[in-house]
């Protein structure tokens, strides 16, 4: 490893990508070089190395200049890949020149490197809960577990933007299953989740600009959930919970935001997000730096849960499989007689929800099909819009009712 006078990077913690990542969204541009003859050798071993490259055919560096006026003529050299002879020497430099152009320590630059690539949700405990800069096990337990449920709960309602859910979708379990816990820090003792994110792809079209991915989505609604409970603490008033699932939590998030407070700190939580650069992030979301919540935020959260769950969930769905109930409060066979309710209760195995019992208002023809279907063992179909209310679930206007041969 080659060192330079002034600074010797910890290279081990400076992935390649990541800083390649860094420097494109901090304004770095690659820059087009062509080999260079007759050019004197000089005597540093790296830079012979770096020189070399550059006279070749073909290049093992690459070269980054920053897009900005005031700073025309600053490079970064890169190179390919980390078996790179001079790797060190030229990570090393790369986070020197950042080092100074941004006037901060070379530490914090790492750590911004490498947090490029996540979004990142920062908790403290208050102190009275840690003793000689540790906790009980139990906490820190209790914390991993609350968190992952909280981040597949809000994850569901990123896909199903719903008032509630009942089972957890398998995208959403995957994707908390992918964030990492990283290093816990000082400071009444904190614990850092880490979101990662797939890269920018480069842009085509200046104008363009390219969709946020999903797991961006899923921590700015988890941000904005934090948000609102807040605000609806600070307001008393519920409505800032239970008037914008779009954007907001579930019932289901908030059940699992209350649990993770309570089940981690009596004294409370301090939450903070640090969202990457790469991606841009509502200005809404990045002006607070951070959310005191405590019990009262819990009451809120649970008193906001059960709201929603009070609210029907609505959605167009085609119900398949076979009559389990029969009802009718007149003559099933007097298909002249309009009045009085005709029901039957279908057992459909959905794909998302599992098996579920769905109730389905019919006009007398259809009745005494479904009659026939019965006795046959025979499943039936019909397509209208599946609404949800607690455990219960309903058919609305079914159409295209029939019994499947």
């Amino acid at each position: 490893m080659v060192q330079t006078p002034e600074f010797e990077a910890d290279t081990g913690n400076v992935p390649l990508g990541l800083l390649r990542r860094y420097l494109t969204a901090s304004g770095w541009r690659l820059k087009a070089t062509r080999p260079q003859q007759d050019v004197e050798m000089p005597r540093s071993a790296a830079a012979r190395a770096i020189m070399e490259g550059r006279m070749g055919g073909e290049r093992n560096y690459d070269i980054y200049v920053l897009s900005d006026n005031q700073s025309r003529g600053v490079e970064v050299v890169l190179p390919h890949n980390q078996d790179s002879i001079d790797f060190a020497y030229q990570v090393s430099g790369a986070v020197r020149t950042l080092s100074n152009l941004e006037k901060r320590e070379p530490e914090a630059v790492i750590n911004a490197v490498r947090q490029i690539g996540f979004d990142v949700m920062r908790s403290k405990i208050p102190n009275a809960m840690v003793h000689d800069d540790s906790i009980h096990l139990e906490i820190a337990a209790n914390y991993i577990n609350g968190t992952r449920s909280l981040l597949a709960a809000t994850a569901t309602t990123e896909i199903e933007p719903e008032p509630y859910f009942l089972r957890v979708k398998p995208p959403a379990t995957e994707y908390a299953s992918h964030c990492r816990f990283g290093h816990t820090f000082k400071g009444s003792f904190g614990f850092m989740l880490e979101s990662p994110l797939r890269p920018k792809q480069e842009v085509i079209f200046e104008d363009y600009e390219e969709p946020a991915p999903f797991e961006r989505l899923v921590i700015q609604r988890l941000a904005r959930g934090v948000q609102a409970v807040c605000n609806a603490v600070d307001n008393d008033d519920e409505k800032w919970l239970v008037e914008d699932v779009k954007l907001g939590f579930s019932a289901n998030a908030c059940e699992h935001f209350a649990d993770l407070i309570e089940s981690t700190s009596s004294g409370g939580l301090e939450i903070s997000f640090a969202f990457s650069p790469e991606w841009i992030a509502p200005s809404e979301l990045t002006s607070r730096q951070s959310f005191r919540v405590g019990a009262r935020h819990v009451e809120a959260s649970r008193s906001a849960a059960k709201t929603l769950r009070s609210k029907p969930v609505s959605r167009p769905e085609k119900v398949v499989g076979r009559v389990v109930r029969l009802e009718s409060e007149v003559n099933p066979s007097d298909l002249l007689n309009q009045k009085g309710t005709r029901q039957i209760v279908v057992q459909w195995a959905s794909a998302d929800l599992g098996n579920i019992a769905v109730r389905i208002s019919l006009i007398a023809g259809d009745y005494l099909q479904a009659v026939e279907a019965h006795r046959a063992g025979k499943p039936v179909v019909a397509s209208g819009t599946l609404e949800q209310t607690g455990q219960r679930y309903a058919l609305k206007n079914p159409t295209d009712f029939a019994v499947i041969e």
